[in-house]
Parts: structure tokens; C-alpha cells; sequence
């Protein structure tokens, strides 16, 4: 522990709901929009070919579908690191585990991994993204594929053929950009659910490293007990 660790506390304090909301999730939002808006404009803004919901090479389903895979799996590795750099500065305290934790969340904080392993590897962290991401697709991309065709039938963002590109269901500039930036940015969403396990997961290693009792410790003696 640095000098500017702050010990592990039980329970999201005012300070902790204040750094999700805005560095978690407005400020995750925001360059999620930022980066897929310049990745959309390098795509579509200057390419011949027309833009279609599934026909390649430039598919906005595909592309949804590419960015949860790409936006995900980056979340999981770059929000932990920032979550860990927050905490060394002192910005907040991490947390322990809650008595009334989700089977999810342990799943996702990953304790008997780590107390398994000794560390977090990468099947470890592998695991937890093909789920993070599968989760993210279940829930956004059918979502999203309905919202392109009901803009769609409005004619929305239709391109019209001109002597450089041909006619295309979203070819309208700057449709695709802002459509990729609005999808990234509501992607953007689920980071806190990855900051507030890396919160939890520092805290409890934290802990035991000091020799507290971890809660899920406490809870499989007391649910032990209560078998005998």
C-alpha cells in the first residue's frame, strides 16, 4: 500500500457514486463517442462504396457488432488500469466485497480465482471478457439492428448516388459517424459495472494482504457452520 492508498471501506460512499457517475460513465461516454466518431469518419467519409445495414464490405450490423467485441475487451484491460492508478493517487478508497454481493459480482471479482492461482492470468481475464462481451451483444446489438431498421423505413441517412458514391441505405454524411458514436457512447454505459468489480477486487487483495477477513470467507464458514 502506497502512502496514498486509502484502506478498503464497506459500502459506495458519496465519493465513489460522484467518481463512477462522472469519470466512469460521462467521461467513458464521451471518448467511446470520441474515438468511434473519428474511426467512423476514416471508414465511411471518403469511401466509394455504399453503407448498408448487412451488406459487406461496409455493414453498420457488422461494424456494431465488430465494436462491442474491440470497445469491451479494451474496457475490461484499460478501465481496470485506471481504476488501479485512481486508487493509488488516493482519489478513492477501494471497497470491500458486500455481504449481499451478486453470485455475478464474485464471479466477476474473481477471489477463489486468484486465491486458486495465486495471481490473475489470462484464462482469468479471458473468461470474464468473453462473458462481459457476450452479455453487451445480447443486450445491444439486437437492439440496435431494430433502431437502424426503423430508420431505415424512415429513410433516414439515405445516401443518394452521385458520380463518387453509389446510393446506400446510410450513406448520408455524417449518419454513420454519429449513429457509431451514439452506439459507442451507450456502450460506454457498462464501464462502471467494470470499475466497481475492480473496485471490490483491490479492496479484498488489499485486505488480505493486511490480514482482514474477507466477507465471502466469512460467509462460506458461516454457511459452513450452519450444514454441521
Amino acid at each position: 500500500m502506497t502512502a496514498k492508498t486509502k484502506a478498503p471501506v464497506y459500502g459506495l460512499t458519496t465519493r465513489h457514486i460522484v467518481y463512477l457517475i462522472f469519470m466512469h460513465t460521462i467521461g467513458a461516454m464521451i471518448l467511446d463517442a470520441g474515438i468511434n466518431f473519428g474511426l467512423a469518419t476514416a471508414m465511411y467519409k471518403n469511401n466509394k462504396n455504399p453503407v448498408y445495414i448487412w451488406p459487406l464490405p461496409n455493414t453498420l450490423a457488422g461494424d456494431m457488432a465488430v465494436t462491442i467485441i474491440i470497445q469491451q475487451t479494451l474496457t475490461w484491460i484499460l478501465d481496470r488500469l485506471a481504476v488501479r492508478g485512481d486508487l493509488k493517487k488516493g482519489l478513492v478508497a477501494p471497497l470491500r466485497m458486500p455481504s449481499d454481493a451478486s453470485s455475478l459480482v464474485r464471479w466477476f471479482v474473481g477471489l477463489e480465482d486468484v486465491k486458486a492461482a495465486g495471481k490473475t492470468g489470462l484464462v482469468f481475464h479471458f473468461k470474464r471478457v468473453a462473458v462481459y462481451v457476450v452479455a453487451t451483444f445480447l443486450i445491444y446489438w439486437p437492439i440496435t439492428i431494430g433502431i437502424l431498421y426503423g430508420l431505415k423505413s424512415g429513410h433516414v441517412g439515405a445516401g443518394v448516388a452521385d458520380e463518387t458514391h453509389a446510393a446506400g441505405e446510410f450513406n448520408l454524411w455524417p449518419f454513420p459517424q454519429i449513429f457509431k458514436g451514439v452506439y459507442s457512447a451507450a456502450l460506454g454505459l457498462t464501464t462502471p459495472f467494470v470499475s466497481y468489480v475492480t473496485l471490490i477486487y483491490v479492496g479484498e487483495t488489499q485486505a488480505a494482504s493486511s490480514g482482514a477477513v474477507s466477507v465471502s470467507t466469512t460467509t462460506e464458514d458461516e454457511e459452513s457452520k450452519d450444514t454441521n
